[in-house]
C-alpha cells in the first residue's frame, strides 16, 4: 500500500508538471518529489501511522539525514512573521492546486464539479453523472513549526504535537460550522464526505484525507486550537483566525481515498 501511495503521488506530480500550461497559463508552479520527500513519507508519516505517540522531531533528524538541513534552510522563511494576509497569491495557489487535482482526477474516470454553500465546494460524479462523493480541498504548503509549543490539547495523542503532524490546517469559522448539517446528511445518505488536504511542504507530500464525521468529531474533543494574531487584510477579505489541525497520523492516504470512491461506484 505505501508503494502504491507513492507511485500515485509520483504520477499526479509528473502529471501536473506536463501540464503546466493547462492547469495555469498566468500563475505557474512545479511541483517536487524526489528521494528525500519519499523517504520522510515512509519515515515520518507511514511508519507512525496511527501512533499515540508520534517521535519528536529531534529523532526523526537522526532517522534521515537531509532532515536536518532542511529544517535548518526552511524554518527561518516559515518562522518569520507574516504581517499581511496576501489575499491574491493565496486565491492563486488554492485554484491552482484544486484545478490540478481536477484534472488529474477526470484522468481517473471522475468528473469533479464546483458546489455552492452550504454543500462541500467539490462534488465527485462518474462519466455517467452518479454522485459518488464530496469533498473540501485544502493546500498546505507552510508547516506549522510552532507546533510543539502552541497546541496544548494533544487528543488524540499521548505526547506533544509536532508540525509534520499538525500542520493541516483548518478555518474553525463560519464555513466550517455552518458546513456540518449538510456534511451529516450526505453521509447519512451513504456519500462519502471528505476533508481533503494537498500537503505539499518541504518534508512531507502528499495527498491526505479524513471523513467530515472524523473532523468535526475532533473538533468536538479539541475545539479552537490556536488562534492566530489578525494581519493587515484579515478583515476585508473575510479571514477566519480560529484554527484547528486534525491529525495528519489519523489520516487516510490519497488511493485508500480513491478505493472508497471506486466501492461507491460499484
Amino acid at each position: 500500500m505505501m508503494e502504491q501511495d507513492i507511485f500515485l503521488y509520483q504520477d499526479l506530480v509528473a502529471f501536473c508538471n506536463t501540464h503546466t500550461d493547462d492547469i495555469e497559463t498566468k500563475f505557474r508552479r512545479s511541483l517536487e518529489f524526489n528521494e528525500f520527500h519519499i523517504e520522510c513519507y515512509k519515515k515520518m508519516f507511514y511508519a507512525n501511522r496511527y501512533s499515540k505517540t508520534p517521535p519528536a522531531v529531534k529523532e526523526l533528524k537522526e532517522q534521515i539525514p537531509e532532515l536536518k538541513s532542511a529544517y535548518s534552510e526552511y524554518s527561518k522563511y516559515y518562522l518569520s512573521p507574516r504581517n499581511k494576509y496576501r489575499k491574491g497569491l493565496d486565491i492563486q495557489l488554492g485554484q491552482w492546486y484544486e484545478k490540478a487535482l481536477t484534472m488529474y482526477l477526470a484522468t481517473k474516470g471522475l468528473v469533479v464539479k464546483k458546489k455552492a454553500y452550504p454543500f462541500p465546494d467539490l462534488e465527485v460524479c462518474s462519466q455517467r453523472g452518479e454522485v459518488l462523493a464530496y469533498f473540501e480541498l485544502k493546500y498546505i504548503e507552510a508547516p506549522f513549526l510552532s507546533a510543539n509549543k502552541l497546541i496544548k490539547n494533544t487528543f488524540p495523542y499521548e505526547s506533544t504535537r509536532y508540525d509534520y503532524e499538525a500542520s493541516l490546517t483548518l478555518d474553525t469559522g463560519s464555513k466550517m460550522l455552518g458546513q456540518r448539517e449538510c456534511m451529516d446528511r450526505l453521509e447519512q445518505q451513504g456519500i462519502p464526505v471528505h476533508f481533503v488536504w494537498w500537503f505539499d511542504s518541504f518534508h512531507i507530500k502528499g495527498i491526505f484525507a479524513m471523513s467530515s464525521h472524523n473532523v468535526y468529531e475532533f473538533y468536538d474533543n479539541v475545539g479552537d486550537l490556536h488562534k492566530r494574531k489578525q494581519r493587515e487584510g484579515d478583515m476585508e477579505s473575510h479571514q477566519e483566525t480560529g484554527k484547528v489541525y486534525p491529525p495528519l497520523l489519523e489520516m487516510i492516504t490519497f488511493s485508500e481515498y480513491l478505493s472508497i470512491i471506486e466501492n461507491v461506484k460499484k
